[in-house]
């Protein structure tokens, strides 16, 4: 599969949860399109990855993302919550950090001395996202995922273990502490899961196009200009399938 064939799946396995996220609970039977979405996130995060190891310029990568996040912001919010402004920001707000986090640790890790701290930039992103009191959509699994992977590329086992670890964190941590809390006596205190807690394991389907991914770009037009405006079209994508769905559905 090529980067285009992911962008693709990437961009329909979205819309299909955004459109479920509206009408599963009116119509429960379309609950199993939020359970496909969860491919969306993990496939976007691993092509900002890719990305990032094939662009020709970083800072003009990191700038597009974050303009994108600029102009998405009311369509997301409209969509989310109805309103124009709420402290809610969008994934691509998300995208941004896990690009940075990778980028840091990327140049730290080429340094004779540095590359002994180089997870420090994902750790600090990781905490400012954690602490923030501003909600970042998906939050501190677009940091996690990316790490992932950045540093288990070609490394399938590592890649989906990381990638459930990722998704699970949290409950893995609230897991750890009630075994502690056992170990004292202080009893066991632990919350089952809940069903969309579970559903969240469908996240590993997302691992079957990123093996399969061939390391080519695709078939994009010759023209460079109709080339870059075929990219950019993925991107404005999210903000218009929101705006789309939100007038549609009101």
């Amino acid at each position: 599969m090529s980067a285009l064939t992911l962008r693709i799946i990437a961009c329909v396995s979205m819309l299909l949860d955004h459109i479920g996220y509206l009408l599963a609970g009116r119509y429960p039977f379309l609950m199993p399109l939020r359970w496909i979405g969860r491919i969306a996130f993990p496939l976007y995060v691993f092509l900002i990855v890719n990305g990032f190891r094939h662009t020709h310029s970083r800072p003009k990568y990191a700038l597009r993302l974050a303009v994108f996040a600029v102009l998405s912001q009311i369509p997301f919010t409209l969509f989310c919550d109805h309103r124009v402004f709420y402290p809610h920001l969008n994934v691509f707000f998300t995208l941004l950090c896990a690009l940075l986090a990778v980028w840091g640790t990327d140049v730290l890790r080429k340094g004779r001395f540095t590359k002994y701290v180089c997870p420090l930039p994902a750790l600090l992103l990781f905490a400012a996202m954690y602490y923030s009191p501003v909600r970042i959509d998906y939050g501190t699994k677009g940091v996690l995922l990316a790490m992932v992977f950045y540093l288990f590329d070609g490394k399938p086992v590592l890649t989906a273990v990381g990638l459930l670890g990722s998704v699970y964190y949290s409950r893995l941590l609230s897991l750890a502490f009630a075994l502690l809390n056992l170990l004292r006596g202080r009893g066991f205190a632990f919350a089952p899961f809940t069903a969309w807690e579970l559903a969240q394991s469908c996240s590993l389907l997302a691992l079957v196009p990123i093996f399969l991914y061939n390391g080519t770009p695709g078939k994009l037009p010759k023209n460079p200009s109709a080339a870059k405006c075929t990219r950019l079209a993925f991107y404005a994508f999210y903000p218009l399938h929101l705006l789309l769905l939100y007038f549609l559905l009101k």
